[in-house]
């Protein structure tokens, strides 16, 4: 090879003119310059610098031994600073100013110190903030943590873990499974969202359940005039529910929804009224906003202190009556009861059109304890 050739093919262009063609004594030294030359060059073209970064809430940066089982070689302070060699996948093969040589995820290293991380690392301007971005993951990307001997379970967590964009296809499952892997990443790949994909809607519950505690008091009005002179044994009565009734926030009785009472008995006075007729109810139940029929009985003042009354409620009502002075309870006379307990299944619609009631009306009643309760005057 000619002295020309030589140069043209080792040595830069731009230290050619450094040597001239001439032979002399100056020739040598010449060349031992030129090799300094490119020694402080060769120098200068050292491996990227690159920094520990830990994100909002971390304190430290995982250095991995391997990429094969992602063995823990130590900790990177925040902000660190590291070379890095090269990079497999994912991860930078970095050598730490103490001479460590490990793997770090390129999610962790970033251009400056404090700077999140981007993925054209060290081709940006480290005065421009970037927020870190972390692209979904595809097939390829877990074909290639099988081909690095991941654990099944290591790939399942970093699927859950990550966006995803998987394809899915019949054909692509067939791929994956000819190519060998395990059923379940093939599970996790098809169960998993896409990152593409909106948000899901939360699903709201159709009907909301509202548990009525046995001994709920709930006061009732009668509807129509009742005589003892038309009055028969099994008869119904109408009434109304009087006022609202609201458990955990939720209207379960509207005042006006129907309510039944029945009589009991009717005994006819005898001889010179002695003993005088009787007339004898039981309260039956009370209408839901749901259409139900809920069980309730009469609440009174002398069963209070008898703990199974909120639960089993008291005597209805007695009236007494004469041969030739029948006796008329009229409507609109209101009467203590009790709900037994029960469950009702309310609709959201009807607690969304009981929002939209109108503020003048009339004002609904918290349920309390039976016991609580102002005794009934008995007719």
């Amino acid at each position: 090879m000619g002295q020309q050739e030589w140069q043209r093919t080792v040595i830069p262009r731009e230290l050619r003119a450094a040597i001239r063609p001439t032979q002399g004594p100056g020739m040598t030294l010449r060349i031992g310059i030129l090799f300094v030359a490119l020694f402080a060059a060769a120098s200068v073209r050292s491996a990227p610098a690159g920094y520990a970064y830990c994100g909002t809430y971390g304190s430290y940066v995982l250095l991995y031994s391997s990429t094969d089982q992602l063995e823990e070689l130590g900790h990177l302070r925040c902000g660190e600073k590291v070379e890095i060699l090269t990079r497999w996948m994912e991860y930078f093969q970095v050598r730490t100013l103490d001479g460590r040589v490990g793997w770090v995820h390129y999610a962790e290293i970033s251009n400056t110190p404090g700077a999140a991380p981007t993925t054209n690392f060290g081709m940006t301007d480290a005065s421009v903030p970037h927020a870190p971005v972390v692209p979904p993951l595809t097939n390829t990307n877990v074909m290639k943590m099988h081909v690095m001997r991941l654990s099944a379970d290591v790939i399942v967590a970093k699927i859950h873990a990550s966006p995803c964009e998987f394809d899915t296809s019949p054909a692509a499952l067939q791929k994956l499974k000819q190519a060998g892997l395990p059923d379940k990443v093939i599970l996790a790949m098809v169960q998993a969202p896409s990152a593409s994909a909106p948000p899901p809607v939360p699903k709201v519950p159709e009907v909301v359940e509202v548990k009525i505690p046995g001994g709920t008091p709930i006061e009732v009005e009668l509807s129509v005039n009742v005589s003892s002179d038309s009055t028969q044994d099994a008869m119904i009565v109408p009434m109304t529910v009087a006022q609202d009734i609201v458990v955990n926030g939720v209207t379960v009785f509207q005042r006006g929804a129907e309510a039944h009472a029945q009589v009991t008995s009717v005994r006819q006075p005898g001889f010179m009224n002695r003993p005088p007729g009787e007339i004898s109810w039981t309260m039956q139940y009370v209408t839901a906003v749901t259409g139900e029929h809920v069980p309730a009985t009469f609440f009174s003042k002398e069963a209070a202190g008898n703990p199974m009354t909120s639960i089993m409620g008291a005597q209805g009502p007695t009236w007494e009556f004469r041969k030739g002075k029948p006796v008329v309870v009229t409507a609109g006379q209101r009467f203590d009861a009790v709900i037994r307990g029960a469950v009702v299944k309310i609709p959201q619609s009807v607690i969304a059109a009981q929002a939209l009631t109108s503020s003048g009306a009339q004002p609904p009643a918290q349920a309390v304890p039976a016991a609580a309760q102002q005794p009934a005057t008995k007719p």
